[in-house]
């Protein structure tokens, strides 16, 4: 987390606490927080981690809680600030402006990051990886990599970031049955991994821009299980495998599953979206906590999405989908509407969405990683309820 983020004002602090000035001020005189003041500014500042731990050991244990939170925890990969996502402090949209695999080493922490290497996969190894459900290749072929790397258990923060930036690759290639080492254009292997052909420019360009969109966000249920592993201190392989695993679920990685039915051309949009409702209790690919406003990946997305050709009649279902449910519920489309977009625009299966959220993420999860490596050991610990 920047400098600039970590520091709250006095009034802010009262209002995640929920008490009065005067409180904050005993529980600095009882060691509890601690505050600053700085030349010119009015208010005294706060650790924004300290108060939020402090708000979350206050609740009372029974009390209904929209998120739990186990303690305070800090992150400096990304962060959401008047709407926007930002990664590293840079925001999401000029992040596109990057090539793909510098926007990753960026979420990395490295920018300039050198890309590592790793052993060979065995020939039955690689022949099987293909014969699993499509959901099921990325896990299996980080482990299939890790099993291949005797460097594995090193946790320093250049080789964990160079073996990163070498494994996501050589698991999408592995996906479609290959094994070739030091590919730089991620999306051209996605698309040949997923579709058996290189796809388009544009249709390249729209999978960069939503694998990017994808990068990162923040302490989500992926990133926290890869976390508590870290915590163990178990290798890459392993956090990232933790972090599948809670991607699996049709709230998170999968949900983009359930949204790609509503695009599907042929039934009513009202129609689809009573449905959706009917299954699910409320319409996938739609609002977000963070974004009453509208989810900033979406749009980005869906404006790319404008930009390549022969997505006309594609775009006008969407406008007809968001539509409907504008006048229903008023609630956005997120970053799940459009991934769900992306894979009608390049004829990917629905369960695509799944491995695309694998494969991006798994860049923002290696970096909350390497922060969880800095931190104390077992730190990830749950609180019983009293009473």
């Amino acid at each position: 987390m920047a400098e600039s983020e970590r520091w709250i004002t006095t009034t802010e602090a009262a209002q995640r606490l929920g008490v009065k000035r005067a409180s904050l001020y005993a529980y600095v005189s009882r060691g509890l927080l601690h505050s600053e003041r700085r030349p010119g500014q009015q208010e005294s500042l706060f650790d924004r981690a300290e108060v939020d731990s402090l708000a979350a050991a206050s609740r009372p244990a029974r009390a209904a809680q929209p998120l739990l939170r186990f303690r305070g925890v800090a992150t400096g990969v990304s962060s959401q600030r008047d709407g926007d996502l930002l990664y590293r402090g840079v925001p999401l949209a000029d992040m596109t402006d990057l090539p793909f695999d510098r926007a990753a080493a960026l979420v990395l922490g490295d920018p300039d990051a050198a890309t590592g290497s790793l052993p060979a996969v065995p020939v039955p190894v690689v022949r099987a990886v293909v014969l699993l459900p499509l959901e099921r290749r990325m896990p299996v072929a980080v482990q299939a990599l890790a099993g291949s790397d005797p460097f594995g258990p090193d946790l320093s923060p250049d080789l964990v970031r160079s073996t990163a930036l070498a494994l996501v690759p050589r698991a999408v290639v592995l996906m479609g049955g290959d094994d070739r080492a030091g590919v730089t254009d991620l999306p051209r292997a996605l698309m040949r991994s997923l579709a058996g052909h290189d796809g388009t420019p544009g249709g390249r360009r729209l999978l960069g821009v939503m694998l990017t969109a994808l990068l990162d966000h923040g302490l989500t249920a992926s990133t926290v299980a890869a976390r508590v592993a870290a915590s163990t201190r178990a290798g890459l392989p392993d956090c990232l495998c933790a972090a599948y695993a809670a991607m699996a679920g049709p709230l998170h990685g999968a949900a983009p599953i359930a949204a790609h039915a509503l695009l599907a051309h042929g039934a009513a949009p009202r129609d689809v979206v009573a449905e959706a409702t009917r299954r699910h209790g409320t319409v996938p690919g739609f609002g977000h906590f963070l974004y009453p406003d509208g989810d900033p990946r979406a749009e980005l997305v869906l404006d790319a999405l404008a930009d390549l050709r022969g997505t006309t009649r594609l775009r006008r279902r969407v406008d007809e989908v968001v539509r409907v449910v504008a006048d229903g519920t008023g609630r956005h489309p997120n970053v799940d509407l459009a991934t769900a977009a992306v894979l009608h625009a390049l004829d990917l299966p629905a369960a695509a969405g799944e491995v695309l959220f694998q494969v991006a993420r798994s860049y923002g999860v290696a970096a909350h990683v390497l922060e969880e490596y800095g931190e104390t050991p077992l730190r990830w610990r749950g609180r019983e309820a009293t009473g």
